[in-house]
């Protein structure tokens, strides 16, 4: 379970980097912020894990996306097949 939750986090993470280098903004701060966040872990008693996978976080990454000025079609379209890919991991888990 930890490496499927690990693997998407890499995954926004990476798209998170080319999306700063493009904008020539250093995100380093911001990403390390972001991967302290207990919602990362995913236990029955961590309920930040769960509105990870109901949206909480994709709507973030999109929204950081749009700051960086990616169109939101666009960073929509990746931030779901990154989310999308997670959650099928996930149920397949389950």
């Amino acid at each position: 379970m930890h490496q499927i939750l690990q693997s998407y986090q890499n995954h926004l993470f990476s798209k998170l980097r080319e999306a700063g280098e493009l904008a020539d903004v250093d995100l380093t701060l911001m990403i390390r912020k972001l991967s302290s966040l207990s919602c990362w872990s995913i236990s029955s008693s961590n309920w930040s894990s769960y509105a990870l996978i109901w949206g909480c976080l994709p709507k973030l990454f999109v929204d950081l996306f749009v700051e960086l000025s990616i169109p939101r079609q666009s960073a929509m379209k990746v931030v779901a097949a990154i989310h999308n890919n997670f959650v099928q991991k996930l149920r397949r888990r389950i």
